[in-house]
């Protein structure tokens, strides 16, 4: 039963030590009312009241989340990962989740709004002002991206919003489990005994 608690003890404490795979280097506060009349596809019934500038990192390889919550712009915006477009808000359903491997460090993502504004989490000040950082209050992401475009005079960076997550590589996974089943073959002896 000793074994059985510590494998269960480790096993714990790995999971937990993957939690915090996304870094945000913060550059300033971002105070807007985002409420669900602005992106009533956006699923926001608690209203944003701001956000951060900032860039976004990896703190190890991982598995990058992205899910489509909305967007509030008349004109077309993109979500883009390492200069392919994976979200395409005329044609991608709003709840659409994209999986991509990422490598440890900034990430690269943008949007590209079709009147001409841009804004990269790869470029850090040239992206101020365009996209905000939000603390999720329902947990359900690790952070919720919102991009303002030039063509929005409205500031509260809904004209295309993203929910990201980070599914880290489980890189001890093995060992764990190698630990688990020299474990379970000790137990079975000593029963067998």
């Amino acid at each position: 039963m000793k074994q059985l608690i510590i494998a269960a003890t480790l096993a714990l404490s790995a999971t937990a030590a993957q939690a915090d795979v996304l870094s945000l280097a913060t550059n300033g506060n971002v105070a807007f009312t985002l409420t669900t009349a602005d992106c009533p596809q956006c699923g926001n019934d608690f209203g944003y009241t701001g956000g951060v500038f900032g860039q976004l990192s990896a703190t190890e390889a991982t598995t990058f989340e992205v899910t489509y919550l909305g967007k509030e712009a008349a004109n077309t915006n993109f979500f883009i990962q390492a200069g392919s477009t994976v979200i395409t808000t005329g044609s991608t359903p709003v709840g659409t989740t994209q999986y991509f491997n990422v490598a440890e460090g900034v990430l690269n993502f943008g949007f590209d709004g079709s009147n001409s504004t841009n804004a990269s989490n790869t470029s850090f000040e040239s992206s101020l002002n365009k996209i905000a950082f939000i603390a999720d209050p329902t947990g359900k992401y690790a952070f919720i991206i919102g991009f303002n475009d030039s063509g929005s005079t409205d500031g509260d960076y809904d004209d295309l919003m993203v929910g990201v997550n980070a599914v880290p590589v489980p890189a001890a996974l093995p060992l764990m489990a190698s630990a688990l089943g020299m474990f379970g073959v000790a137990r079975r002896r000593k029963s067998v005994a």
